[in-house]
């Protein structure tokens, strides 16, 4: 699965480090769901809205991730 992944997996050594790791894995998957919406485009409206309600959860969870780092600090 890792040669698969969009992201590289790093484990951190801190609760804040692995919170970061995974903010940037959230924000590659959004950047990959926004560029299969624009490959999509309009030929395929029903996989569109399916990308579109994915990346709006990707960025859901990136909006939390990052309140989270600003809770905890540097």
């Amino acid at each position: 699965m890792l040669s698969r992944s969009h992201s590289e997996y790093v484990e951190g050594a801190s609760l804040v480090e692995m919170i970061t790791e995974d903010l940037i894995a959230e924000r590659i998957a959004i950047d990959s769901y926004r560029e299969m919406i624009i490959y999509v485009g309009t030929d395929d409206p029903t996989t569109r809205k399916v990308l579109e309600g994915i990346l709006a959860q990707e960025e859901e969870h990136a909006e939390d991730l990052a309140s989270l780092l600003k809770e905890l600090g540097p």
